[in-house]
């Protein structure tokens, strides 16, 4: 990493929303957050998203209160604010206490509304209320939090807040039809304005916007307006910076595409870009989503690293539209492409969680036993970390499924619940030598053979 950058080295956040007590230590260059849906990795990127001047506001839950209004639950857990007092739909304890958990409080609000806890703090309107850190590689160490208030959606707030140049990578890719380019702008000759344009267009999408052109337009805009002024001509002058920058892009497309495309060169044939491959050739609209999501990441990255070649990216579940083989490969290809960035990466796929050997790698778990589909089966939704060791990051697919995210890929579900009604006339009988042999003559009538030894494990376990 560049000296003269600014990147981050950890995070805390504590009894705040579902976070019980979360801890990141980043890594220089690749750090990966994974856990089941509503763990909380999107709002660790958006905190980190926040210092590139993108941030999404954080939504309050409206509860009743005794007098019949409306007091908005902003997720603290440490200590109580004047509105929590009254809120009577359910209390603080029953939500995020569970006496098998050996989490401390500052206060429990009981359901008649007694508070009077020894221990209990007290929120006055307006007053900070810090719920982490964020400890920058400069031994900077800024406070995370929010101000009380009667809002809805409210946004946090950074004190000490350090300059961190960076990309925000979202999860949702953009979708457009075919486009031709049908002229160039003057402001895109400059690689800010060219910056500017893509990513104003992929905010604008993102926040449910829309304009005539797309993310992808853009992009194609961008590259016909470097070729055409990049080379000149006779009573053109040429730019060198547009130039190589156009070539520099086509380096980026080898590294971060998957090598059974075999790219070559991007080709300019107005009002197109044309890939050239070993395979042939292609337009770029004509790509597959896969692809052109590959293509608009690196796009993004690269154009901003054309003036700031050290920053941090964080990326939102980067394997949407990828084949598992690009899944495999695609963090191992960005960060050989831009080797000095630090990225923050949030994922459920297995095969980015074991993508990269020299990376930190965090699970967020939910306290407690949870179900298939990665929730608590009771009590409340609390949050931690665990980091993941070399050995869990090696594992396989299934292995990180189950080990890190909880769920099981064994067999398909529909599988498991046929497997059951086939056991189900085991029930009674003792393990014998003729038992095993009649299960496995059952398990092959439904083609389930290969099924035996968890069709065994079960027998055994209900024995």
């Amino acid at each position: 990493m560049g000296t003269a950058m600014t990147a981050f080295r950890s995070i805390k956040l504590n009894n705040w929303r579902q976070f019980a007590s979360v801890e990141i230590e980043f890594h220089p260059r690749l750090t990966i957050i994974t856990g089941s849906n509503g763990a909380g990795k999107s709002t660790i990127l958006n905190i980190c998203s926040q210092h590139f001047g993108y941030s999404r506001p954080i939504l309050a839950t409206p509860k009743r209160t005794k007098t019949g209004g409306i007091a908005y639950d902003l997720g603290y857990y440490g200590a109580m604010s004047f509105s929590a007092r009254d809120i009577v739909e359910e209390s603080v304890s029953d939500e995020y206490y569970d006496e098998d958990e050996e989490l401390e409080f500052d206060f429990l609000v009981r359901p008649d509304g007694d508070t009077s806890s020894s221990s209990e703090k007290v929120i006055g309107a307006g007053e900070f209320v810090e719920i982490g850190s964020l400890t920058y590689d400069n031994d900077v160490v800024a406070s995370i939090g929010f101000h009380e208030h009667q809002t809805q959606a409210y946004g946090l707030q950074i004190n000490n807040q350090q300059h961190v140049l960076g990309v925000p990578i979202g999860s949702h890719r953009s979708i457009a039809g075919y486009q031709p380019v049908q002229g160039l702008s003057l402001q895109l000759v400059t690689i800010a304005n060219a910056y500017q344009a893509f990513f104003g267009e992929y905010v604008n999408r993102l926040n449910g916007g829309a304009t005539q052109f797309s993310p992808l337009y853009r992009m194609k805009e961008t590259l016909i307006a470097m070729a055409a002024f990049g080379e000149g001509n006779n009573h053109l002058e040429r730019n060198d910076e547009l130039s190589s920058a156009f070539e520099g892009f086509s380096k980026v497309l080898r590294k971060v595409l998957p090598k059974e495309i075999g790219f070559q060169k991007l080709v300019v044939r107005v009002p197109d870009i044309v890939l050239k491959t070993r395979s042939g050739e292609f337009m770029v609209d004509a790509s597959s989503g896969g692809v052109t999501a590959l293509m608009e990441i690196a796009w993004q990255l690269y154009l901003f690293s054309l003036t700031s070649p050290s920053f941090v990216a964080t990326l939102d579940e980067p394997e949407n539209h990828l084949h598992p083989s690009m899944q495999r490969t695609i963090l191992a290809n960005l960060v050989d492409a831009f080797p000095q960035a630090q990225f923050v990466v949030a994922t459920h796929s297995p095969f980015i969680v074991s993508a990269v050997e020299d990376s930190r790698v965090y699970a967020l778990k939910y306290s407690g036993s949870v179900g298939q589909s990665g929730f608590p089966t009771h009590g409340p939704r609390r949050v931690r970390s665990v980091v993941l060791d070399q050995t869990a990051k090696a594992g396989s697919a299934g292995e990180i499924l189950k080990e890190v995210l909880g769920v099981s890929v064994s067999m398909p579900d529909w599988a498991a619940k046929r497997l059951d009604k086939i056991l189900v006339s085991f029930q009674g009988e003792s393990v014998s030598p003729a038992t095993l042999q009649k299960l496995r003559k059952a398990l092959a009538e439904q083609g389930f053979a290969e099924f035996y030894p968890q069709a065994l494990a079960k027998l055994v376990e209900t024995a």
